[in-house]
């Protein structure tokens, strides 16, 4: 059998000051299950905004926190509602997370290796793809990535750079589960790249209101529904929270 895992990253570049934390994370979920994300993703989307139609717009979770693109006519609490229904709606799919959190602050007292963006992102990507592919021979099951594009129409610099970073580290490994290199698309195309983003900024968001006097209890509510499907690496390594649900219950 074979996995897909949709792939986006968030957070803030290595010289930004504004915020410390980058994120990179993946969505998975199982080829025979693809139709099935599509089809409740596609009924979530219309129920969120049910004068336009789904493939019409795309699910973006800063859009929806800020009150920008699609949802700039929509009321703040009525907006931090659909957290919850998105996150009610992934946490029913038969899928799992895999995120990375990158301290930059912590990174740049304990690694003086990593100098710019090319290097966080490496370190980052590199640590991603050991947990996706472990999780893939744990299982004894093929992989397949498919990332959000970063390159404009006119340059693919962004994306080439990506490759060199995966066939470094594939070069390094005796095996991996990974078919072909990584594909690459554009997220108002692709569910579960719209999904990749949702649970980047999520990630990203929450932990920028737990570190605020107020919180939010509502951010708080659709982060606790998907945390029991996500697998979190936090560098400099701090803790490893490993959530695996029985596969059993896959169909």
């Amino acid at each position: 059998m074979t996995i897909l895992f949709y792939v986006d990253e968030g957070g803030t570049t290595w010289n930004d000051k504004q915020t410390n934390l980058f994120f990179l994370a993946s969505f998975a979920i199982h080829v025979q299950d693809w139709s099935q994300m599509e089809r409740e993703v596609s009924a979530l989307k219309k129920e969120l905004l049910s004068r336009r139609e789904p493939e019409d717009w795309e699910l973006k979770g800063r859009d929806i926190w800020q009150g920008l693109g699609s949802f700039k006519n929509c009321k703040q609490e009525i907006r931090l509602g659909y957290f919850k229904k998105i996150s009610q709606t992934l946490n029913q799919l038969p899928c799992h997370i895999f995120a990375v959190q990158v301290n930059k602050k912590r990174l740049q007292e304990t690694r003086g290796d990593i100098k710019d963006d090319i290097d966080l992102y490496r370190l980052s990507f590199n640590q991603l793809l050991e947990q996706l592919d472990d999780y893939l021979k744990q299982y004894n099951e093929t992989g397949i990535l498919l990332m959000d594009s970063r390159s404009a129409h006119h340059t693919s610099i962004q994306d080439d750079r990506l490759i060199r970073v995966y066939r470094d580290w594939k070069s390094q490994k005796e095996s991996s589960n990974f078919v072909e290199l990584p594909l690459f698309g554009v997220s108002n195309f692709y569910t579960g790249l719209q999904i990749a983003d949702y649970v980047v900024y999520l990630n990203d968001r929450s932990s920028k209101e737990s570190e605020t006097a107020r919180g939010n209890a509502e951010l708080e509510e659709a982060f606790n529904l998907l945390e029991p499907k996500m697998q979190l690496v936090k560098i400099p390594i701090l803790q490893h929270k490993i959530h695996f649900e029985d596969r059993s219950n896959e169909g």
